[in-house]
């Protein structure tokens, strides 16, 4: 693996060299003083990683990474930085995949360049690499978008209202949930529910990322595009929903009642990332516009983990959206997240039915045999018409 870092002082790089010295076996590493000299560099030899200091003179952080995301969009973009102001941090938030606080732990910085290594490997096609490694902050629906908006510049909104609507909308959950858990916003620990993160924020901070750095804004490059959003986010919603219903109906913990609404809203990201790019233009290498579609088709769990996992996201919820398809795959076992995504995503697509056996609905063979849970699948299916009707 090939890692570049980027700073325009010397001490730091120096200390850098040092802190990442036991990795000289495995990594391929360069010390640059200056963007320009960065940009140069990966012209020759592209890296698989980049570390850049957000605030250094001629061309700063957020500029370098804007260059690297157009013309080397399968390297992985990671900030490190220590004094920058809030607006070159939302700059950043943008075209980084991560911010990292200065003074930053080696043994956590080594841990996110490893892991960025590793993500590779899940979608192994540099189609798709380079499809989502242009992704910055996701699109929302532009219905959502305008709400959202709204509500923030009403004097008397309320956490509960903007979360209401942030949590209908997967890109807007997504970048949310990037945000406030990013180093620089220092929370202590992962934040994974949506009102939590708005209230964590404030809705005056919101409401400057949103109406002043375009944290949020709406996809909407076609009318194709806006309806392919409106699907999803109507599917999402629906899987979330479900997901939250079957953990609260078994009596799972709180925490994983939460982590289940969160997977549900963002287990279909790949298909956002791609609902608004141009199949024929991003897909010349894996062929026509078809077959692209077709392989987003496929692999869109492994698109959709593969961000999140950049992003910082926790493991379960990588893992809850990468396996939601093929959750005899996962490590773990019992009724854990991927198997409530799975399930969930399955019944959103029926419906909420209540006479279909778990093959018909696509549940994966023996899953629920094995968990000893098939006689639950008709209690679901009651708790969900429930909720339906309460709705």
């Amino acid at each position: 693996m090939r890692v570049v870092f980027v700073d325009d002082e010397p001490n730091i790089l120096l200390g850098m060299r040092r802190a990442m010295h036991d990795m000289r076996d495995a990594w391929q590493m360069q010390f640059l003083p200056s963007a320009a000299a960065a940009l140069e560099r990966l012209a020759d030899s592209p890296a698989d990683v980049i570390v850049s200091d957000m605030r250094m003179p001629g061309m700063d952080g957020w500029e370098l990474l804007t260059e690297v995301r157009k013309r080397h969009p399968e390297t992985v973009r990671f900030v490190l930085s220590g004094h920058a102001e809030q607006g070159a941090i939302m700059r950043s938030i943008g075209v980084a995949h991560q911010y990292l606080a200065k003074p930053c732990d080696s043994v956590a910085l080594k841990v996110a360049i490893k892991r960025a290594g590793m993500l590779k490997h899940l979608l192994s096609n540099d189609a798709l690499i380079e499809l989502v490694g242009q992704a910055g902050m996701l699109p929302s629906c532009p219905r959502s978008f305008q709400e959202v908006s709204s509500c923030l510049q009403q004097p008397n909104s309320t956490v509960a209202d903007v979360a209401r609507i942030i949590g209908r909308d997967p890109g807007m959950t997504a970048n949310l949930m990037k945000l406030v858990n990013s180093a620089f916003f220092g929370s202590r620990q992962s934040i994974i529910a949506i009102d939590r993160a708005i209230a964590y924020l404030g809705l005056d901070t919101l409401g400057t990322l949103v109406l002043g750095h375009g944290v949020f804004h709406t996809g909407g490059s076609s009318a194709r595009a806006d309806g392919q959003l409106q699907a999803l986010w109507q599917h999402s919603v629906a899987t979330a929903a479900i997901a939250r219903t079957i953990a609260l109906h078994e009596k799972l913990p709180r925490a994983l009642v939460e982590e289940a609404f969160l997977a549900g809203m963002l287990h279909d990201l790949g298909k956002v990332v791609f609902a608004t790019r141009d199949a024929a233009t991003n897909g010349a290498e894996a062929g026509s516009a078809q077959e692209m579609t077709a392989l987003i088709e496929e692999r869109h769990a492994a698109m959709g983990a593969y961000l999140l996992g950049l992003w910082g996201f926790q493991n379960q919820i990588v893992e809850a959206v990468g396996l939601h398809h093929a959750p005899n795959r996962r490590i773990t076992t019992g009724l854990d997240l991927t198997v409530l995504i799975h399930i969930a995503d399955r019944l959103a697509h029926w419906r909420y039915p209540k006479v279909l056996e778990a093959a018909e609905l696509g549940i994966e063979e023996g899953l629920l045999e094995g968990l000893g849970l098939l006689d639950h699948l008709s209690q679901w299916a009651a708790a969900l018409d429930e909720l339906s009707g309460s709705q």
